[in-house]
């Protein structure tokens, strides 16, 4: 893995930063305040992947497999930007057939 040439946080770690600073902060201006801090390519749904995944290592809901609301919550947003249902169920396919 290649050394970072800079001394700043991950992006993952400066969205925690960030939210831990203002955490009522919507993702798309956390986004737009970490594209101005030089992170470049920190999208709303990154950010709100990031929050969705501490949330649930915090509840354990990672290790015991439960379905949370903030599960399907990301779930709707991926089915959103696919395109549909239909679309999302295509790339779960391919993307089966790829782990084989």
């Amino acid at each position: 893995m290649a050394k970072r040439t800079t001394n700043k946080p991950s992006k993952a770690n400066a969205i925690r930063n960030y939210h831990k600073e203002n955490p009522g902060a919507s993702p798309t201006v956390v986004a737009a305040a970490l594209k101005k801090s030089g992170y470049k390519d920190v999208t709303p749904q990154y950010v709100s992947t990031i929050k969705s995944m501490d949330r649930r290592r915090a509840n354990g809901s990672i290790k015991s497999g439960k379905i949370t609301m903030e599960d399907l919550m990301a779930t709707k947003e991926f089915v959103t930007q696919l395109g549909g249902p239909k679309r999302a169920k295509q790339a779960l396919d391919m993307l089966k057939q790829l782990a084989r």
